[in-house]
C-alpha cells in the first residue's frame, strides 16, 4: 500500500487539533486499504469534487460530510498539470500574500490492517479560477481565504460551509513551471520555484 500524509487541522472534543492524515481518502468499504474497482485498479479518492446538483459530493465522501468531519489541509503550495500539451507540464501554484494555503477537506478515521487508527482525508475541489485555466487546469482545491473562513469551515453549519466552496480570487495566486521530477515523492533534486522563497512579511 502506498499513500502520503497531509498536515490537517480538525475539531475534536471542543479543541482544534493538528494531525497528519493519510491521503488519499480511505473510504469505509476499503477496510484501511487503497480502494480498488472490480478490475483491481485503484480508485482515485484524493479529491472530493463539489457537485452542482444532488448531493454535494459522491457517495464515497458523503459519510464524512454528513458527520460534519471537516478538516483544513495546510500546504505551502501545490502543483497541477497543463493538460493542453504533451508531455504535460507541471505548474507550482502558490499564494502571493500568505505563507500557506488553507484547503477545505473531508476526513474520517480509518483502521489499518495493523489495527492502528488514523485520520484519512480528501481535498475538496471546485471550478478553477482564471489563473488555473491559464495553465490548462480544469479544477482547483477549495481554498479558504483567511482565518475567519477557516473557523467557519471547522465550526459552521453545513450551509455556511458550502458557501465557502468557490473559486479563489485571481489576484493572490501565482504559478511557475516546475520540472517533471516533481511527480516523484521525496525527490530532493528538483529545483523549487523561486517565488516559494519570497518574503511576504511586508
Amino acid at each position: 500500500m502506498v499513500w502520503e500524509t497531509l498536515p490537517v487541522i480538525y475539531h475534536d472534543q471542543g479543541v482544534d487539533r493538528p494531525a497528519q492524515a493519510i491521503w488519499p481518502f480511505l473510504p469505509i468499504y476499503s477496510e484501511g486499504r487503497l480502494p480498488m474497482n472490480k478490475q483491481g485498479r485503484i480508485i482515485s479518492t484524493a479529491n472530493a469534487r463539489l457537485r452542482i446538483e444532488g448531493t454535494p459530493f459522491a457517495p464515497t465522501f458523503m459519510g464524512a460530510w454528513s458527520a460534519g468531519f471537516r478538516v483544513i489541509v495546510t500546504v505551502s503550495w501545490f502543483y497541477e498539470f497543463d493538460s493542453r500539451v504533451k508531455p504535460q507540464v507541471p505548474y507550482a501554484v502558490f499564494p502571493t500574500d500568505a505563507p500557506c494555503w488553507l484547503m477545505a477537506g473531508l476526513a474520517r478515521r480509518t483502521t489499518l490492517p495493523d489495527k492502528s487508527v488514523h485520520l484519512t482525508t480528501a481535498v475538496i475541489t471546485v471550478d478553477p479560477n482564471e489563473v488555473l485555466k491559464s495553465v490548462g487546469h480544469h479544477r482547483s482545491p477549495a481554498l479558504l481565504r483567511d482565518p475567519r473562513e477557516a473557523k467557519t469551515w471547522l465550526h459552521g453549519d453545513k450551509q455556511q460551509a458550502l458557501e465557502l466552496l468557490r473559486p479563489y480570487e485571481n489576484e493572490t495566486m501565482g504559478t511557475e513551471a516546475v520540472p517533471m521530477g516533481i511527480k516523484i515523492p521525496g525527490n530532493q533534486e528538483v529545483r523549487m520555484p523561486k517565488a516559494l522563497g519570497r518574503d511576504i512579511s511586508s
